[in-house]
């Protein structure tokens, strides 16, 4: 779509002049990466309807000069390249929203394109539906899930309603898979005084990515680890042979400072949270850690359908820029060998590949559109222990130190998120979606009914909503589908009077006649199962 971008200009800034004549005051037009964008300065919003009447084409005889678009008068700041010599006829304004660029400014922001052609525009929208089944961007936004707004930073995001439902199941399984394995789950700030992070090393190492501030003549930092905070729930007391392996958990919020050009929606941010954990023990049972970390993992991967094939295990070994004695690396890394070994896994050495303080296992996933993605990571680290001169009181009374497994399933649950949502689709799994079940009643006069059975699915715990609107069933029905709804209820005056339900599914299933507490009985155990499909569902009501 890049041959399109000064026609889009073109249309932006016609589209900004239509504004402007009809008493309105637009302030900025530019490119987005697949639309152009006017801003308005304006104390009240628009409406998508209102916006969509100023896309019209009309003939203006305009200048652009010292990026400025000069009219009657007026002056309309302009960015983003060149302006076409075509002229775009056929508009489709996207989406309006509200941003401050002051504290007494608001702007609102209107997104559209426009083309020469109407095929040419017809073609675009065909493409645009395709992209919104895998740009986990266009699903956010289609999804109502996340924003990421002016006036916050760039890279940092927020996450909506809909999203945190995600978030918050995602949390909740990892929290089972954590106490299935002996984790206790702590909280640790977010700032940290400079001399933690000289110790731990990042304040040298990892300055760049670091976000560092002086308040009262003291330098402070925000954490991009959680690992030098969990060190230091370690350190509060005086630790025993016995008291290993310890294990802390924590969906802790970190935050890095990556490049502005190296930011793209979820996959890359500055501020994220990592389904983090730490497990202090002895080198003796580094294998045993390693086997059950290993096999949680591949099951936390098979729930999203990530199993055989589709999971690559690399095995990263001692780099030549490393710490620590060649004792401690053997060990190390023949406990990983062992524990793959025993499991009777396959896996891709790649030599001199792990990290300067210990060896390491990562696997990469492949997705529904064939990319293979790093997710998951098991570190041992000497470093930190050392640095940090961690101790523990060994059967003899002697003090040895404690070796550091870092590990992360998910890695960052925000680019685990935007995985998912690409890889299915837009289509989540039942007990992922913001919205499980969508009630729609087909007249007015079946409203009490649809209300009770919304109360009844509500009360055992499923994410329910109803549509009741005056729009035409069909076109509320195509809503839900497009809005990822696994399951509609349609009830209309039979299925109230036989005390029933319709429940349609994906792939345009319908099945009537439906007893509620039938169909609630087989979603439960979806839901409680993680199931990836309805089949199960389908074929205990057909």
């Amino acid at each position: 779509m890049e041959e399109y971008k000064n026609v889009w200009l073109k249309a932006g800034i016609i589209y900004a002049l239509n504004l402007a004549e009809a008493g309105l005051k637009p302030v900025e037009v530019g490119l987005g990466e697949r639309d152009f964008y006017v801003d308005i300065e304006s104390q009240t919003t628009l409406t998508l309807e209102e916006a969509k009447k100023f896309a019209k084409y009309k003939k203006f005889n305009f200048q652009v000069k010292d990026g400025e678009v000069e009219y009657n008068g007026m002056r309309i700041r302009v960015s983003g390249g060149e302006i076409a010599q075509v002229e775009p006829q056929y508009f489709e304004i996207l989406n309006v929203s509200v941003h401050h660029p002051t504290p007494e400014l608001q702007y609102v922001r209107i997104r559209g394109v426009g083309f020469e052609k109407e095929e040419q525009l017809k073609d675009y929208l065909s493409w645009l539906e395709k992209v919104s089944e895998y740009d986990h961007r266009v699903i956010g936004e289609k999804l109502d899930l996340f924003s990421f707004p002016d006036e916050a930073a760039p890279g940092v995001v927020l996450f909506h309603p809909n999203g945190q439902t995600i978030r918050k199941e995602l949390m909740r399984y990892m929290e089972e898979i954590n106490n299935s394995m002996g984790y206790k789950e702590v909280y640790t700030s977010h700032v940290y005084r400079a001399i933690l992070w000289k110790i731990s090393g990042h304040y040298d190492h990892y300055r760049d990515k670091m976000l560092l501030f002086k308040m009262e003549d003291e330098e402070l930092g925000i954490k991009p680890m959680n690992c030098p905070a969990h060190i230091l729930i370690y350190k509060s007391k005086t630790r025993s042979y016995r008291d290993l392996p310890l294990r802390f958990s924590e969906f802790g919020h970190v935050y890095r400072w990556e490049k502005k050009g190296e930011l793209y929606g979820l996959l890359r941010v500055r501020g994220f949270t990592q389904d983090d954990g730490h497990i202090f023990l002895r080198d003796d049972q580094l294998k045993d850690e390693i086997k059950m970390l290993v096999k949680k993992t591949l099951e936390v991967l098979s729930t999203f359908g990530f199993k055989e094939d589709d999971v690559r295990i690399n095995l990263s070994t001692r780099p030549d820029d490393s710490i620590g004695t060649d004792e401690q690396w053997n060990k190390a890394t023949d406990a990983l060998v062992s524990a793959l070994n025993e499991l009777g896994l396959k896996y891709v050495v790649k030599e001199k590949e792990g990290a300067f303080y210990g060896p390491k296992i990562d696997f990469d996933i492949r997705d529904s559109l064939q990319r293979w993605w790093q997710l998951s990571t098991i570190q041992v680290d000497f470093n930190l222990p050392e640095r940090f001169k961690l101790e523990y009181v060994d059967k003899d009374g002697t003090k040895k130190r404690p070796v550091i497994v870092h590990r992360a399933i998910y890695g960052s649950m925000d680019r685990f998120m935007a995985i998912l949502l690409e890889h299915f689709r837009g289509k989540l799994p039942t007990w992922l979606s913001p919205i499980q079940v969508r009630v729609l009643p087909i007249t007015e006069e079946v409203d009490e009914y649809a209300k009770d059975v919304t109360f009844k699915l509500r009360e055992k715990g499923v994410r329910v909503d109803v549509d009741s609107g005056e729009e035409t069933l069909s076109k509320r029905i195509k809503r839900a589908y497009d809005e990822g709804i696994p399951y509609i209820v349609i009830v209309g005056k039979k299925e109230m009077e036989k005390g029933e339900i319709t429940v349609r599914a994906r792939g345009n299933l319908e099945i009537r006649g439906i007893k509620l507490n039938s169909f609630l009985s087989a979603l439960l155990e979806e839901i409680k199962n993680r199931d990836l499909s309805q089949n199960n569902t389908i074929s205990k009501l057909k």
